[in-house]
């Protein structure tokens, strides 16, 4: 099973919404629809990721909070925060960690292979701490598997009464101090 830890997985999607907003960005003071369609340069065209591109669009209302037509960085900042605090969707964790490493992708595809399990509150959204929760379930159930319980009925057990472990040390110490 991959190294599930939700901060992890967290930290990755919003680290990739960061830098290709920034990318996207590119010094202006906010970012509009059209730069999203349309970047200003070839680099960054090229540059950004277009699953990225397409969530940004997708999702262009719930970010740019104040309403104004264009995603500044406290609407970004406010975003996250959401995403920290509300976890995130099958299809946000699938775009926002599309650029993932590949211990990351083994993460993501686990995460999103098991979504409906991790997803407790079935609110469908994940958090790091239903991630987490579900990481530790997980290696429970791994380690009873590894480690089955022993069945007392079916050990032999060799016991030596005090009688004679008495008997045995009294004749050594007669042997010695004899």
């Amino acid at each position: 099973m991959a190294n599930l830890i939700g901060s992890n997985l967290f930290t990755s999607a919003i680290a990739g919404l960061n830098s290709n907003y920034l990318l996207l960005l590119n010094g202006a003071e906010g970012l509009s629809i059209d730069d999203i369609l349309n970047p200003k340069n070839d680099t960054v065209r090229y540059t950004v990721n277009q699953t990225f591109r397409s969530y940004m669009l997708n999702n262009f209302n719930q970010i740019d909070i104040d309403g104004d037509g264009k995603i500044n960085t406290n609407d970004v900042n406010n975003y996250v925060t959401k995403l920290k605090t509300q976890g995130m969707t099958y299809n946000e964790l699938t775009m926002l960690c599309a650029n993932g490493g590949s211990t990351m992708s083994s993460l993501l595809d686990t995460v999103l292979s098991n979504f409906n399990q991790i997803d407790k509150n079935h609110d469908g959204r994940v958090t790091q701490n239903e991630i987490n929760e579900y990481r530790i379930n997980e290696e429970v159930k791994d380690i009873k598997e590894k480690y089955p319980k022993v069945n007392p009925t079916q050990m032999s057990m060799f016991i030596e009464s005090n009688a004679v472990q008495n008997e045995t040390t009294s004749s050594k110490e007669d042997k010695v101090f004899g």
